[in-house]
């Protein structure tokens, strides 16, 4: 391995990062109702836990309300038991063919807790930079036949890939905090 290789392996890997960030961050409601906080609901229909977005159609009414409705009617209180056990924080409503979400307004003590979690997130995040930072330092000082100033630049090369990519998580996470403050 070259160290050009090396070093798309390490975008790479800190791609990754940023990519559980903005998976993690969409899990975290602000005050407008985002879909993505279904993915992790899988009801068990045809004997088998499927996601929610493969058996029903979930549409965006308002900022706060949400409508489910399924592909096969015959499977719609497998997906209002799933939503009824889940931790979303909102109880479903059966209607004629669907289902009806009224996710309730975001006080301001949860908006701060959702802020607190996406530190978390953040940090979990930077965290992982840290450590592909280190592995690909390791991997520098295996390879043959180059001089210490090499090894050097190397490294120096690596810590301002990392910079830029802790650069990118902070932004992200100021927009975050932007959009679970916004009222």
């Amino acid at each position: 391995m070259d160290f050009n290789e090396l070093k798309e392996q390490f975008e790479f890997d800190n791609e990754e990062a940023i990519e559980f960030l903005n998976n993690e961050f969409d899990k975290i409601r602000s005050g407008r109702v985002n879909p993505s906080i279904f993915n992790g609901l899988k009801p068990e229909v045809y004997g088998d836990f499927m996601p929610l977005q493969q058996i029903a159609n979930v549409q965006i009414i308002d900022a706060r309300t949400v409508f489910i409705k399924p592909f096969d009617k015959g499977v719609i209180k497998e997906i209002y038991s799933c939503i009824n056990k889940s931790n979303i924080g909102v109880n479903p409503i059966m209607e004629e063919g669907y289902i009806r979400l009224n996710f309730p307004q975001i006080t301001e003590e949860v908006r701060i807790k959702n802020v607190k979690n996406a530190k978390v997130i953040l940090e979990k995040a930077k965290t992982k930079i840290r450590s592909n930072r280190e592995e690909a330092r390791k991997k520098i000082k295996q390879l043959t036949s180059i001089s210490e100033d090499l090894i050097k630049t190397y490294n120096d090369e690596i810590d301002n890939i990392t910079k830029t990519y802790n650069t990118k998580l902070e932004k992200l996470f100021e927009e975050k905090e932007k959009e679970l403050l916004k009222v």
